[in-house]
């Protein structure tokens, strides 16, 4: 009976917040392929995740994470042999901040992942969730990857692809 009456309540305040004017806040981002992303990506990374670490901005507003990648393999771009991603979310002590869309690291993970740069230069993943893919193996030790632009795909045919398509 409880969660019937916080849907009821939040059913309520949403239609009070709609009904009086206001909005909702969402995300939207444009579904991009592997060549949209190449172009607004300085690097296309294999990485293992070796550290992941959360924190508040400068304002205690927002909670950013940082993910340092320990880079594998180079399939565009230049890339140092480490680098450090910073994600908006994350959690510290009791405060978690999600961001739809935004990509999620786990620690001792394999990921490729499409790396540009927010406006101050610190390292992102370009396009979000779809700039990431989980590193996977099938029966016979051969990697593919899970999500993003690049689902499915063998890490061989990533990088063919990324090397026959213009900048």
């Amino acid at each position: 009976m409880k969660h019937r009456y916080i849907s009821t309540l939040t059913a309520v305040a949403v239609a009070g917040l709609i009904s009086a004017g206001g909005s909702l806040p969402a995300s939207v981002f444009l579904k991009q392929d592997i060549s949209s992303l190449k172009k607004s990506a300085e690097a296309v990374v294999h990485a293992k995740v070796v550290e992941v670490g959360s924190y508040w901005n400068a304002d205690h507003t927002l909670i950013f994470t940082d993910v340092r990648l320990e880079v594998l393999g180079r399939l565009h771009g230049d890339a140092d042999s480490q680098m450090v991603v910073r994600v908006p979310g994350g959690t510290v002590d009791d405060f978690t901040v999600e961001m739809e869309g935004a990509p999620r690291f786990n620690l001792d993970e394999e990921v490729v992942a499409f790396i540009a740069r927010w406006k101050d230069g610190v390292p992102m993943v370009a396009g979000y969730f779809q700039g990431l893919s989980r590193v996977e193996r099938d029966q016979l030790g051969n990697p593919f990857l899970r999500g993003g632009v690049a689902d499915g795909m063998p890490i061989s045919d990533l990088a063919r692809q990324l090397r026959q398509t213009g900048r």
